[in-house]
């Protein structure tokens, strides 16, 4: 049963969750604020279960769910009747119906049999606006029992008046020695976890994804294979190392962050760093050969240059266009 001990990087948020249970007044609304893949579905439950726990705080270690009463059984199954979570009819947006239905309709009927009812309600940035004032008029005037948890991808997204009757928890990157640990407790025979440490940027679920896929393994290499062997190119080997990098729009993010983390680790090394501090510490080697050919001057112009086609890309100019501009200005 997963409980607050098993959640990674957390540990000001777990500290506030911890110290409501602990006193046993819970607010009526929360939110909690972070990118998908930090961990925030799996937190709510933790406290969902925690606040609902029919065992004595005296006996509970650190207000930790115990995981054996009646409660913490339902809520783990997914069968606990006091603890909602919203599942919306469509995938792309939460709208009124479902907010009307799932908690504002259903917060009338008071408690099955334990002290508080609790909703959960993910993705939070989805609702409509009308399914935003809807949840409004639950969260002015809640039933004493009430408990609601908004979990958030950007809660600047969220209509002020939510915000301002919530407490806000943000979910905090996590650090990459803690997510190198847990990648390689989760399986002692991973060997690489540079990059897919880098490219998660402190969010653990995304590295977990990361490390476990195929399509991502072959993501780097490809673009390991440019980097290191940009300044050979000719003009025809760029294009086509261009079309190939652009592949799928929604990676062209994850791509162009290769390259700045990669060029950040030669400026890095110029500047008569470490080799234990690089983000790709297993390719060192490929990193100082970088730092020998580049000047300080053209690796900041680099650098800059790859947040240009970042934002061109964001803007909808045309990824292969744009890289293979990015690849001519690299070589």
């Amino acid at each position: 049963m997963m409980g607050f001990r098993d959640i990674i990087g957390q540990d000001a948020v777990i500290s506030s969750l911890t110290g409501v249970v602990k006193s046993g007044k819970a607010a009526h609304a929360y939110i909690f604020d972070g990118e998908k893949g930090m961990g925030k579905k799996t937190l709510a439950s933790v406290f969902a279960m925690a606040l609902q726990c029919e065992t004595s705080l005296e006996e509970r270690e650190n207000a930790e769910p115990c995981g054996h009463c009646h409660s913490c059984k339902c809520a783990e199954s997914g069968s606990h009747p006091d603890i909602i979570t919203l599942i919306p009819e469509k995938t792309s947006s939460i709208g009124v119906s479902d907010i009307r239905s799932q908690v504002v309709n259903d917060v009338a009927i008071k408690p099955y049999y334990s002290p508080r009812k609790i909703y959960i309600i993910p993705d939070a940035n989805l609702m409509t606006e009308e399914a935003e004032n809807a949840l409004l008029k639950t969260l002015e005037e809640p039933p004493s029992y009430a408990v609601i948890i908004i979990l958030s991808e950007n809660k600047d997204r969220l209509l002020p008046t939510i915000v301002s009757r919530a407490v806000c928890l943000q979910m905090r990157a996590v650090d990459n020695g803690d997510i190198r640990a847990f990648l390689e407790r989760k399986d002692p025979e991973i060997k690489d976890t540079s990059a897919v440490i880098s490219f998660a940027r402190g969010n653990l679920g995304k590295a977990v994804l990361l490390s476990e896929s195929e399509e991502f393994k072959l993501l780097f290499e490809k673009l390991r294979g440019i980097v290191t062997g940009v300044r050979d190119m000719n003009d025809t080997a760029i294009s086509l190392a261009a079309a190939e990098a652009a592949g799928k729009k929604e990676e062209s993010d994850d791509v162009l962050s290769f390259f700045l983390l990669w060029f950040r680790d030669v400026l890095f090394l110029k500047a008569g760093g470490s080799g234990e501090k690089l983000i790709f510490f297993n390719e060192e080697r490929e990193l100082s050969k970088a730092a020998s050919y580049y000047s300080f001057e053209r690796i900041n112009k680099i650098i800059d240059e790859i947040k240009t086609a970042r934002s061109r890309i964001r803007s909808n100019v045309n990824p292969e266009n744009t890289l293979e501009l990015l690849f001519m200005n690299m070589r």
